[in-house]
Order: C-alpha cells, then structure tokens, then sequence
C-alpha cells in the first residue's frame, strides 16, 4: 500500500509442518481450514493488515487446487452472481466484452452470459479451467501477470473474491487497467476488515484464513484502484447467497460440538437446499472506472 515495511503483530496461529506440506487445500474456495491463518500484521503507516511472511509457492498451490464442493453450491452462487451483475449493469450496460478474472470453473461467466455479456474467463487453477471448458466456456489458465489479452479488449474486468489472494494487488489492478477500454469499469469484491462484525469477531472472524494474503478497509481498495490509474471508486453493498447446507459445513469455526448440533439439526430439518442472502456488512464491491471516453458501441 505505503511502501513501509514496519509492522506490528495483531493475530497468530502457529502453522504445524503437515500444514506447509499440503497447501492446495488452504486454497481451495470452500476450504474450512477456520482459525488457521498464519501471523496478520498491522502497517504502523497506512493501517493495512496483511500476511507476514507472504506465501512462497503460491501459485503452485492455486495451480493444484481442487474444489468439488465448490460444484454442489452451484445454485446458491448463480443467485450470488445474478445480484452483482444486477449491480453492476447500473454502471456498465450489456452488451459489451468482460473478462472475469479467478472466474474457477465458471459459474460467474454463465451468468455474465445471461445478462447479456461477451465473457471470457482467466483461472489458475488446472483443476476448475478443464471443468469450464467441458462446459463450453472460454476459459484461459493463468493469472494477469501473464494473460494472453490485448491491451484495450474489454470493456468490464471483474474481480469477484479475488484481489485478497494476489501477491501484488496493486500490480493486478494495473493489468486490469491495461487491458480494460478507456471508459471501462473495473468490479471487485472483497472482506472488509474495518466492518463492525470483523472488529467484533477479532481473532475468530472466520474470513481471517491462510489464503487470504491481505485484508482491506474501502480506503485501502480506493487508494490502490487511483493509485492503478482508475478513477472515481464507489463501494456498495455485497450480498452473497448460501444454502443452509453450506452455511451448516462453515460452523466448524464456532467449535466441534457446535459445529456437529448444527449440522445433526439441518439434516434433522431436511432444510439443507434452501439457500439465504448474507449481508453482514464485513464485505464489500467496489466499482472504478479507466479514465477516458467509452470507445465501445455496446457499453
């Protein structure tokens, strides 16, 4: 963020030798792995609470991921995209060419597709990139440091859940930049750990996890998007949509005996499928837009 490199410790979890050795779990999407997260620091300077050390074989781990539940939640995580892209039509109208960028296996760009969107996808995992294209969907491997996209290509870049797990957000929004028409808009979502529920939880709040390599406050997300050339950052409100069944999995960080009540209830209730909007406020969308007048006829 700031360039200073003088911190203070604010949480830590030992991390045992078993934990480094399989990392690709901890960088699943629907990993559980609660509670286990590393030392978090404070900037004395600008404030930004980070992972000290960064992880060294990052990509790797991206790379290997596998995610089957991340299938099962398919319905729950349609609502969820249905609701940004709703969002995000206010300010960039279809049709128009989108890149989603970490789009996984895809759900994000059938979505997209729906709403009228040309969409094209970039995912590191090997994983959940041969998934989408079984599906029929354009689906590039790889990140922004290298894509394979001209400068200019799109009118809308979306970064759902994506810029906490890069190892250089401020680098990630410039490629976004690059490759983004003058005019575009740039849509991300991300924690907000300056949320009354973040500061409330502490230590347990449950999006305190080892991929998550940096957690913001809006101002954070808003001095980077200017400081990557992007222009006039709005934030809303992000709601994400879960089933039961899958809310009833994540109890694990309230403890194993909550956990097994809760679970043993939802199964008892056969209310597993009913799916529920969350808006705690602890995350949040922020919107920008490239400097220049929109060149696309579409958008």
């Amino acid at each position: 963020m700031c360039g200073a490199d003088d911190n203070v410790v604010v949480w830590e979890t030992p991390l045992s030798d078993a934990e480094n050795s399989r990392l690709e779990s901890f960088f699943r999407c629907t990993n559980t792995h609660y509670g286990h997260f590393g030392r978090i620091v404070r900037c004395r300077s600008c404030g930004l609470l980070y992972r000290e050390p960064q992880e060294k074989d990052l990509l790797e781990a991206y790379n290997a991921a596998v995610d089957e539940d991340y299938l099962r939640e398919w319905p729950a995580r349609r609502d969820t995209f249905r609701r940004s892209f709703r969002q995000l039509d206010l300010l960039a109208q279809p049709p128009g060419d989108l890149l989603d960028v970490g789009c996984s296996t895809g759900f994000s760009l059938i979505v997209a597709r729906e709403a009228g969107w040309r969409a094209l996808g970039l995912e590191p995992s090997r994983w959940a990139v041969e998934h989408a294209r079984r599906e029929g969907l354009d689906v590039s491997e790889g990140t922004l440091d290298s894509h394979p996209f001209a400068s200019e290509q799109f009118d809308v870049v979306t970064l759902w859940d994506v810029i906490e797990h890069v190892t250089s957000p401020r680098e990630t929004l410039e490629a976004a930049l690059d490759v983004l028409r003058p005019g575009g808009v740039i849509a991300l979502t991300t924690m907000d750990i300056g949320s009354i529920v973040a500061r409330a939880l502490g230590s347990r709040w449950p999006h305190l996890m080892r991929m998550h390599l940096w957690y913001f406050r809006f101002a954070h997300v808003a001095s980077l998007l200017e400081a990557a050339g992007f222009e006039a950052p709005q934030r809303r409100p992000h709601v994400r949509v879960l089933s039961v069944a899958y809310l009833a999995s994540r109890a694990k960080f309230a403890g194993k005996h909550v956990s097994w009540v809760i679970n043993a209830m939802v199964r008892a209730s056969r209310l597993g499928r009913l799916r529920v909007p969350i808006c705690l406020g602890d995350l949040m969308a922020v919107y920008a837009r490239k400097p220049g007048k929109t060149t696309a006829a579409g958008t």
